[in-house]
């Protein structure tokens, strides 16, 4: 952001002052050499541009269509729509689901 804050105060107008060149392109200089060699610098960067990116994105889909969040079809997990929809029962951290359909006889013989 603070790339950002610069750039945007330089940027004002239609032209750029030569000391604004020269004072973006010494930050970009600097930003290019803490990537190369600053690991640490480089992941909390992306981060947290992606981290922003995402909520981005999450909250335009939200507004769009909020059940998209209640049904994940890709998870491993059962949501609570689904569960209160069928006989379990929890035993530790293990559901137990039961046979009980309407209609049909649950004993063998």
């Amino acid at each position: 952001m603070f790339y950002l804050g610069i750039m945007s105060a330089l940027m004002q107008g239609e032209e750029i002052a030569p000391t604004g060149i020269y004072i973006l392109i010494v930050l970009y200089i600097f930003h290019v050499v803490l990537m190369k060699f600053n690991y640490s610098y480089e992941v909390w960067l992306k981060k947290s541009v992606a981290s922003f990116l995402e909520v981005k994105e999450l909250k335009r889909l939200a507004n769009q269509d909020i059940t998209h969040f209640h049904f994940n079809l890709d998870t491993r997990s059962p949501s609570i729509e689904i569960l209160n929809r069928i006989h379990f029962r929890k035993e530790g951290d293990i559901l137990i689901f039961e046979n009980n359909q309407p209609g049909k006889n649950n004993e063998k013989g």
